[in-house]
């Protein structure tokens, strides 16, 4: 499949077909196609439906975090996507991964700072 001759509807339903979260596991490669099409409005509903049901998920916080604090992911929308979704991950959750959070709540760029999504 030729992901860059099909249209934004076309991808939308692959997405669908697609998801990152199969047989227990998260597959890191689908997650990041998920959070960059999260911020493309024909998506953009879907995958924050999608996510709204692992809000307790502590392998996808921890995924959520390797992109946004890792360098080789530097001004990529996962980035942004990834900040927002820690944001509506479950607090007492998030109280497990302080360290995590309040290094990332460092990151002087908002858009990829998930505490300013707090509040």
């Amino acid at each position: 499949m030729n992901y860059e001759e099909m249209n934004y509807k076309e991808y939308a339903k692959y997405l669908k077909e697609n998801p990152p979260f199969n047989d227990n596991k998260w597959d890191k490669e689908i997650l990041y196609e998920y959070l960059i099409y999260s911020l493309c409005i024909d998506t953009s509903e879907y995958i924050d439906e999608y996510f709204s049901k692992y809000t307790n998920d502590e392998n996808l916080l921890k995924l959520l975090f390797d992109f946004l604090l890792d360098d080789d992911y530097d001004g990529s929308d996962s980035q942004i996507s990834s900040a927002y979704y820690i944001s509506r991950m479950d607090k007492k959750l998030l109280e497990k991964y302080s360290d995590l959070l309040s290094e990332a709540g460092k990151n002087p760029v908002a858009a990829r700072n998930p505490l300013k999504y707090m509040e």
